[in-house]
């Protein structure tokens, strides 16, 4: 509202607001807006899945750099190596 007597116009009457023996006619009450969550909630959302994919890229690369390194050692020492998981229940 740009003008002082907008909110009269529009029937705004605030009158818990107005002190008594105010003319309500050269009065404006501001109120702020109700808080928005929907920044904070997507950066949050935005922030969690930069880190997923951060980690996710770390193990997919050190999963190459091992199988790399499992393919690099019969070249270089004439040895084999196996990798092997661990197997449960013994």
């Amino acid at each position: 509202m740009r003008h002082p007597d907008a909110q009269l116009r529009a029937g705004h009457r605030p009158a818990h607001l107005i002190p008594p023996g105010v003319d309500p006619r050269n009065v404006v009450v501001v109120q702020a807006p109700a808080r928005s969550y929907t920044g904070p909630i997507l950066l949050t959302i935005t922030i969690t899945g930069g880190i997923v994919v951060v980690i996710v890229v770390a193990f997919i690369t050190f999963q190459m750099a091992v199988a790399v390194a499992a393919a690099a050692v019969p070249t270089v020492g004439g040895a084999g190596v196996t990798i092997r998981l661990a197997k449960k229940g013994r």
